[in-house]
């Protein structure tokens, strides 16, 4: 049986596999699927392999990582998840879901950020989390902003020109309310 991590709606969210390396590349192999992450050209097997692999080092190292999005029958739609951020030593939220899926049901990026917001905070100690979006992704602002962050900064995150939105936990907003 596969460790699911998280459901919404229909889809759930698992572990990567080495198998899914292809379905990552697939993925990335459009535009709209580079504006998800740091590629600026499309993705090869070389860098879905390395997401994979990070991704799997991630989950065995802080209990959480990126995972892959599947919905009914195991049909792989993108992955969602957690990133450590080396430049800023923090934790981002992100996820890149197929498009069709996206324009099937427009809401579900605002219910899976929400949910993997409420996830992170049910299930680690940290006292924010962050969410890096390329300056370019729109829709993703949006959703991060929808969710209840905030914008941070501006910088180049993994060479990549980027906004850094902020979302504190419940436990660090209500003592900053307390204040």
């Amino acid at each position: 049986m596969q460790t699911i991590y998280l459901e919404c709606g229909s889809l759930r969210l698992v572990p990567f596999s080495s198998s899914d390396v292809d379905l990552v590349k697939d993925l990335h192999a459009d535009p709209y699927g580079n504006r998800c992450t740091e590629y600026s050209t499309n993705c090869t097997v070389v860098d879905a392999a390395e997401l994979v692999r990070s991704a799997q080092r991630t989950q065995d190292d802080l209990g959480f990582a990126k995972w892959k999005a599947v919905s009914d029958g195991d049909l792989f739609q993108g992955w969602a998840g957690f990133t450590p951020v080396s430049e800023t030593s923090e934790i981002s939220l992100n996820y890149c879901l197929r498009n069709d899926l996206m324009e099937n049901d427009p809401a579900l990026p605002r219910r899976l950020c929400r949910a993997l917001a409420d996830w992170f905070f049910e299930n680690t100690y940290f006292s924010h989390l962050i969410a890096v979006v390329r300056t370019d992704n729109r829709a993703m602002r949006e959703v991060v902003l929808e969710s209840g962050f905030h914008h941070r900064e501006s910088k180049v995150i993994e060479g990549m020109q980027a906004d850094v939105f902020q979302l504190l936990s419940p436990s660090m907003q209500s003592y900053l309310m307390s204040a």
